[in-house]
């Protein structure tokens, strides 16, 4: 069970609601977002940092790599989202 409620898509910023769609066209989905954006600028800060420098294959490690590893991580911790 979340410890953290989700943002309702209604009530985030327009910029927000943005990457929501951006997120579920790259990725197929977006249900994440949804509980990392309680502090609103916070978060678009680190969209800018997580998509400008984890997500490229500029950086020495490939976009699917990177989802590997963040799979991985999910899977020990057992989460189930």
């Amino acid at each position: 069970m979340p410890r953290v409620t989700p943002v309702p898509y209604e009530k985030m910023e327009p910029e927000i609601q943005e990457i929501v769609k951006a997120s579920d066209e790259a990725l197929g989905g977006s249900e994440w977002i949804q509980y990392f954006c309680h502090p609103a600028d916070l978060y678009k800060n680190f969209v800018k940092f997580y998509y400008s420098r984890i997500m490229t294959d500029g950086n020495g490690l490939s976009v699917k790599l990177t989802e590997l590893v963040r799979h991985t991580v999910a899977v020990h911790n057992a989460c189930t989202l």
